[in-house]
């Protein structure tokens, strides 16, 4: 293993910027542990990326380490230098498969973060290398009760918002709260209907192989169904290479992914993908089969038994990632605004950065449009979506 990088002070904290992951890992999961920070930030998400799509993307791995005076860590800021049509950019890592933007930080450090970032952002410029722009996407405008540590740098406003609920031990007090009187009885009408066509299961895959097998059963359903949308290339070879090899990496024994899977007469309806990380399930894919159950929205049930779930386990908060979708926004507590940073660094950076951000403006347009969003739609199942396939 590499030796650890030398160190310089900024703003009163000594910072070492790893180049290579192995170098930071045993730091960082210690720090996690306690740290505020998301699922995305973890050191096993960011390791099973670099393996895989970080490797093929052939970025420059940037993590910092920040520590006060004490040798207590401040803040872990995972970062990588991806080239981007000729343009060497600086993002946050595991881009462009990251649900937020954001880092790891001591929670008595986290309310003068943002303070800290806006006076010292050139300096963590200059120990990230050269660069021609910044793009850090996704960030969360507030989180964890502080605003985002970047807010200072915000230019542009996400083409989605991000939604999360909160979670308590009683499933049946959440349940009637968030959806009515009528949705439940239909839900359960729709429950029994489909309990008729078979026994119906849901729960976690049994091991490593069981595990294994169903991230390959969700990623053959999520590529049919987005397909018939006219939606394609979302989960290509690197992508599946990369849930894979978090599957590989985890502890068996504490795993962090949790694909529970609703089943009836055998056959696998839904799944529900998510992460598991600070007391928390992050929402990261799901997927639903075809065939004739589909009118008897399984992938509602598998939802609803996720959430449920949850709350049995303990958790204090279900994350629904971003995009907005119906269903999120009538289960969640919390809507949560994303914020683009963009800024060019080089003259050859000013036109990349400008060309960007006019596709983001034009992006959220559309989805934020009555008309545009499902004229757009519509568009695209015509000319690309294909016929549901038949179970």
């Amino acid at each position: 293993m590499a030796a650890a990088p030398n160190a310089t002070w900024h703003g009163g904290l000594r910072i070492r910027v790893h180049t290579a992951i192995g170098t930071a890992l045993s730091q960082w999961q210690t720090f996690e542990k306690e740290a505020a920070g998301t699922f995305y930030q973890t050191s096993l998400w960011c390791r099973a990326w670099a393996d895989t799509a970080g490797a093929s993307f052939k970025v420059a791995i940037r993590v910092m380490v920040a520590e006060n005076d004490a040798g207590e860590i401040q803040f872990i800021l995972p970062l990588q230098i991806r080239r981007r049509q000729g343009v060497a950019v600086l993002e946050f890592l595991c881009s462009p498969h990251n649900g937020y933007g954001y880092g790891l930080y001591d929670r008595a450090f986290l309310p003068e973060a943002a303070a800290w970032f806006a006076a010292h952002w050139s300096a963590v410029l200059a120990l990230a290398g050269p660069v021609d722009a910044v793009a850090l996407n996704d960030m969360p405008d507030r989180l964890l009760g502080a605003r985002h540590p970047l807010a200072a740098h915000f230019n542009l406003k996400g083409a989605n918002p991000s939604f999360a609920m909160r979670l308590t031990a009683d499933f049946d007090s959440i349940h009637k709260r968030k959806r009515d009187g009528e949705d439940r009885r239909m839900a359960r009408k729709k429950e029994q209907s489909l309990a008729q066509l078979g026994e119906v299961t849901f729960g976690l895959p049994a091991g490593r192989a069981g595990l294994h097998r169903t991230l390959d059963q969700m990623f053959e359903q999520q590529e049919n169904r987005l397909a018939e949308r006219g939606v394609r290339g979302v989960f290509g070879p690197r992508e599946r290479q990369f849930i894979h090899r978090l599957a590989e990496l985890q502890d068996e024994n504490n795993p962090v992914l949790a694909p529970y899977r609703l089943t009836c007469g055998g056959e696998v309806l839904a799944i529900m993908l998510g992460g598991l990380h600070g007391g928390g399930y992050w929402a990261l894919i799901s997927s639903l089969a075809p065939g004739p159950a589909r009118k008897l929205s399984p992938g509602d049930l598998a939802l609803r038994r996720t959430i449920a779930a949850c709350c049995e386990a303990g958790l204090s908060f279900l994350d629904f990632s971003a995009g907005d979708q119906p269903y999120k926004r009538a289960w969640a507590d919390d809507t949560i605004l994303l914020r683009t940073a963009l800024q060019a660094v080089t003259f050859k950076g000013l036109a990349w950065t400008v060309l960007m951000g006019a596709r983001l403006w034009i992006k959220r347009r559309i989805k934020s449009s009555p008309l545009l969003m499902p004229l757009s739609a519509g568009l695209r199942r015509m000319v690309f979506g294909r016929r549901p396939l038949k179970s």
